[in-house]
């Protein structure tokens, strides 16, 4: 996962007033405007994260509700048109654009609202805005330089850095440490090399350009795009050839199609060398929206823990960007290739139209006449794709064909039994709780003795499989009932049914009880059962229990009661 390092720097600079002026007519301030389905979901994520104790999460989305800014420049089309090239993580979950201009003499700020992103690439972080309704304000912008930089070369640093939460107008001078430096986490350098320099580049210039001097005019080198924070003055642009690529791409597209994505998204999900990672850029920021609050709480709950710290701190870097990783895991677990799961998809269209398309993807072969479909192999379903930003991208909702069952010889359909509202469909090896609250009553084998009780707390790690439980209970010694307490572990093995888990279970441990004021007791505790929990879409599972109990006594201080007593345990729990 790439990461970006910004820092604060505070540098004033002394240059031509003339020269200077035509450099900040053309740099502004970039904010995006969040499609309105993230502000909805996220003002409802917020609340229910803080409700169910993920103070972090609910942290995350508020400061990312506050909405942050970058830098962009002017460039003009050779036809007059205006655009404003920025970094694409600035403007990545715009629905549009505003940009900000502050006049040298009087500090006027003007304005621009409603630009749309026209053209970004999943590879390399650029964007390229373009104006209202084909708005022209400015009839001169920054020019791209064609000269090739050398190390030790003198460049510029234009843009508006946050001095606390506002922009503030930063010119900065340093050198060329780096002409061609090739760093694979921040661009692959089959791409292309990325300039490494000296001149100041704070938090708030991402997107702003990186200039030389030629012949009294500043032209654009780069676009300012990463800082390394353990390092200083160690700074990062994208070079200017690879944003006159972009620009030319807009006049010639040659983007590709949603096929082209379709496949090269099945050689992902094909290879089973890939990571899930590898599939966040196909995931549009719509479907994040409409499947990314249940993916990442699933994640939460269910995703090894590797997994889960992962898109975790990418859902707190950006919660957007969580959201994306989150579709991506749910995405790649349920088709991607493993070792006992091969798949080699191919694609074919199944509906086009110039907003959407929808392309089936099939790996294995159909089942002949009589045969049994093999799972592992036969997997067919359909995506739709939108374009997002200049890219097509999966949209939320994946179709998959209705099943069919074989009965004598002939194929029937089988309804899907799952439904929005929540069917029955088996999911695999997981667990909706991390800890039980759990209590109920010890009928006894033996007739002649008193019913018992009994209550735990049991806390689960090791992927929630493996955990630890200490309790109390009352139960019947030598037909006198007595107060004890224990401390077990405990070994599940959750199967997850969508709506509810089965998790047979095995505990054991010591337990330690009175036979009066001076006669203590000690037991070695063991039990096997079954519990059910249920997944309400509230915060907590409840769930209810059977279990076979046995204490088997052993002499301990002034005890000498050696002895074994079973039961069978009935208990309800609450999951959390």
């Amino acid at each position: 996962m790439k990461k970006l390092f910004l820092g604060i720097v505070l540098v004033s600079m002394f240059i031509p007033s003339l020269v200077f002026a035509q450099v900040k007519s053309y740099v502004g301030v970039v904010r995006q405007q969040y499609y309105q389905e993230y502000i909805d979901l996220f003002k409802s994520m917020s609340k229910q994260l803080k409700d169910e104790g993920y103070n972090t999460y609910s942290k995350a989305i508020d400061g990312y509700l506050e909405g942050g800014f970058g830098s962009g420049f002017i460039w003009i089309a050779p036809d007059g048109t205006n655009y404003i090239i920025t970094n694409r993580h600035v403007v990545s979950q715009a629905e549009s654009a505003s940009v900000e201009f502050e006049d040298e003499d009087s500090g006027e700020i003007t304005k621009y609202e409603g630009l749309k992103v026209v053209a970004t690439d999943d590879d390399i972080d650029i964007a390229i805005l373009a104006f209202k309704d084909g708005e022209k304000p400015f009839k001169k912008g920054l020019k791209l330089s064609e000269t090739a930089l050398k190390d030790g070369q003198e460049v510029w640093s234009a843009g508006y850095p946050g001095l606390g939460s506002e922009p503030v107008w930063q010119f900065g001078k340093g050198t060329v440490t780096n002409a061609r430096a090739r760093i694979k986490d921040l661009l692959d350098p089959e791409i292309s090399t990325i300039i490494q320099h000296s001149a100041q580049v704070d938090s708030g210039n991402s997107g702003g350009p990186l200039l030389v001097m030629n012949k009294n005019d500043y032209q654009v080198v780069g676009i300012n795009t990463w800082k390394a924070v353990y390092r200083d003055s160690t700074n990062f642009a994208i070079p200017a050839a690879i944003i006159k690529k972009m620009i030319d791409g807009i006049s010639s597209p040659e983007s590709a199609s949603a096929e082209d994505r379709a496949q090269k998204l099945a050689k992902v999900l094909s290879d089973k060398t890939q990571s899930y990672s590898a599939l966040v850029n196909f995931i549009s920021y719509h479907k994040a929206a409409v499947d990314g609050q249940k993916d990442f709480e699933s994640v939460l709950r269910f995703a090894p823990t590797s997994v889960r710290s992962q898109i975790s701190d990418a859902f707190g870097y950006d919660p957007a960007e969580g959201l994306r990783y989150a579709c991506a895991y749910q995405l790649f677990k349920k088709y991607g290739a493993t070792d006992d799961k091969p798949r080699a998809y191919k694609t074919e269209i199944v509906e086009s139209t110039d907003e959407k398309v929808t392309i089936r993807f099939k790996s294995g072969e159909e089942p002949q006449e009589g045969e049994e479909a093999d799972d592992k192999n036969l997997v067919e379903f359909s995506i739709s794709w939108i374009k997002e930003h200049g890219l097509w991208r999966v949209d939320a909702g994946i179709q998959e064909p209705e099943k069919e069952e074989i009965k004598d010889g002939k194929k029937k359909n089988k309804k899907d039994k799952k439904s929005s509202s929540g069917g029955i469909s088996f999911g695999g090896i997981d667990a909706l709780d991390m800890a039980w609250f759990k209590g109920g009553i010890e009928l006894p084998m033996d007739k002649s003795q008193e019913k018992g009780f009994d209550a735990e707390l049991v806390v689960f790690a090791f992927d929630n499989i493996a955990g630890i439980s200490i309790g109390v209970a009352k139960y019947d010694v030598r037909g006198v009932s007595k107060f004890g307490m224990q401390t077990q572990g405990i070994v599940r093995l959750p199967l997850y049914f969508d709506v509810f888990s089965i998790s047979p279970f095995a505990q054991g441990g010591v337990g330690f009880a009175g036979f009066g004021t001076f006669e203590p007791a000690l037991s070695i505790n063991y039990e096997f059962g079954l519990q059910i929990a249920f997944d309400p879409n509230i915060s907590c599972y409840p769930g209810l229990g059977v279990a076979y109990k046995v204490r088997q006594f052993k002499p301990f201080m002034r005890s000498t009661y050696e002895g074994k007593d079973s039961s069978i345990y009935i208990f309800v729990t609450i999951g959390f």
